[in-house]
């Protein structure tokens, strides 16, 4: 034994392997750290009951949720669902396409969603057709798991509807017609109506004087200097407006303007009368006044004054512009209703009614009052039909009743199609320089009418007529 080396005690040896055990569980902690395993080694007691379940749950499910808070339309599990439920509801369409759902009306349990779909059509211009309808959506208010109760008729999701281009410029006007150069405007010739007592009339006499003036513009070949605006009488005022005549109308809220320039050619009153004064009161351009309105256009067909002016006096009837086409300017100056067309904006909402109900529904037109009106527009229609109620005579009591044995629609049922969200009240908006237009009550017996006008059997009852003055 060297003397030198020290004696390898049982202390020694001891020291040594408690060294070693410490750094082997050292390096286990280290391997479970990385491995995320559970480093107590103590037994886990089982969890109660349900409470496993609890915490596989989402946890907006945990909580619990409001049915009458508004639903999340946007939630991914939501769509999938109503993407199953239409599929399984329509196996006869061929969906190409489906829209991010958006809330519905009202928002805590419904939402809308649009859709494309194939078309069997040969034409290429139809190879797809659009659909957006209205999903009614219940929730569980302990699990707030999705279930879809319906699905609404075709077009029933207007919010779903993708806004036409117009209609994200809205709130600016359309650009004014461009202004005509010196050598145009000296070229054309023109016919301007001056004064008379059609201002603030029902509009079948506005609409009867306008038309005498297009044709006496068109027989004398000249354009026709148009005031745009109109006034329109108070029988017509929108509710809210203190029945008063309202000024300041755009013709082309009820009438295209633009067909009826192809027809005939107008341009804009305060225009021509600007061009006007900058180059015809020079002298250079020369003009003719007709004060009475029995002098007939053939008398001045042949003359060649760039400006013929009539003007009207201020006594009633006799300054009405349609006297112009009676007498002697009857046989040459006949009034051409096709030139007036209504306002595309107004026939799209016609459109939109129609596609709501069956392609072949009845309609009635009623303009009359009685406790005998029921038992007749019965007796015109055959029951179990879709029926469009039109006219002055429709009021609630009437709509219940008939629906007993008839499928009644009616045009306040489809108010949505002028409301704040829709396209006509943003195109409006927009021709009227971003302030927002009533849909007034002539707008309203445009669409009656046309929508009437559609019907497959249409029925009319005049028998006991109401005193308005139309």
């Amino acid at each position: 034994m060297d003397p030198s080396r020290p004696p390898l005690g049982r202390g020694s040896f001891l020291s040594s392997s408690v060294h070693a055990a410490t750094a082997l569980l050292l390096l286990l902690v280290l391997l479970a750290t990385l491995l995320r395993l559970p480093i107590s080694i103590t037994p886990r007691a089982p969890a109660p009951a349900g409470l496993a379940d609890q915490r596989s749950q989402d946890p907006q499910q945990q909580a619990g949720c409001d049915p009458a808070s508004p639903l999340d339309c946007a939630d991914p599990r939501l769509f999938h669902l109503m993407m199953r439920r239409a599929i399984d509801a329509f196996p006869a369409v061929h969906f190409a396409r489906f829209g991010r759902p958006v809330p519905g009306d009202p928002p805590s349990s419904s939402c809308d969603m649009a859709w494309r779909a194939r078309s069997d059509s040969d034409d290429p211009s139809k190879a797809t057709t659009k659909d957006y309808r209205r999903f009614a959506v219940a929730r569980d208010p302990r699990t707030c798991a999705y279930s879809v109760l319906s699905i609404g008729e075709y077009h029933s999701g207007p919010n779903a509807r993708k806004p036409r281009r117009a209609a994200t410029n809205a709130t600016i006007a359309p650009p004014p017609p461009p202004a005509l150069s010196r050598s145009q405007f000296t070229r054309g010739s023109y016919l301007a109506y001056l004064g008379g007592g059609d201002r603030c009339k029902p509009m079948p006499h506005y609409l009867r004087s306008l038309l005498c003036a297009l044709a006496e513009a068109r027989y004398l070949n000249r354009t026709l200097v148009l005031d745009l605006t109109l006034c329109l009488a108070a029988s017509y005022a929108a509710a809210g407006t203190g029945g008063m005549p309202e000024e300041g109308k755009r013709l082309a809220f009820y009438v295209d303007v633009d067909h009826l320039n192809s027809q005939v050619p107008i341009i804009e009153q305060s225009q021509f009368w600007a061009d006007w004064d900058r180059w015809g009161v020079q002298g250079q351009l020369r003009a003719r006044l007709v004060e009475d309105t029995r002098i007939p256009p053939v008398k001045f067909s042949k003359v060649r004054d760039t400006l013929i002016v009539r003007k009207f006096g201020d006594v009633e009837p006799g300054n009405y512009w349609y006297n112009v086409c009676e007498g002697e300017a009857k046989g040459v100056l006949r009034p051409m209703r096709r030139v007036i067309q209504w306002a595309p904006s107004l026939m799209h909402i016609v459109d939109d009614i129609v596609s709501r109900m069956q392609p072949d529904f009845d309609s009635v037109h009623i303009d009359a009052n009685g406790e005998d009106l029921r038992r007749r527009v019965e007796e015109g229609l055959n029951a179990g039909r879709q029926v469009y109620v039109a006219g002055e005579g429709v009021n609630s009591a009437l709509v219940e009743a008939l629906k007993a044995k008839l499928t009644v629609h009616h045009l306040d049922e489809f108010e949505d199609l002028w409301g704040t969200d829709s396209k006509w009240f943003l195109e409006m908006r927009r021709l009227n320089g971003g302030v927002p237009v009533e849909f007034d009550g002539y707008m309203r017996e445009v669409v009656d009418r046309e929508v009437f006008l559609r019907g497959k059997k249409k029925a009319e009852d005049y028998t006991r007529r109401t005193s308005k003055t139309r």
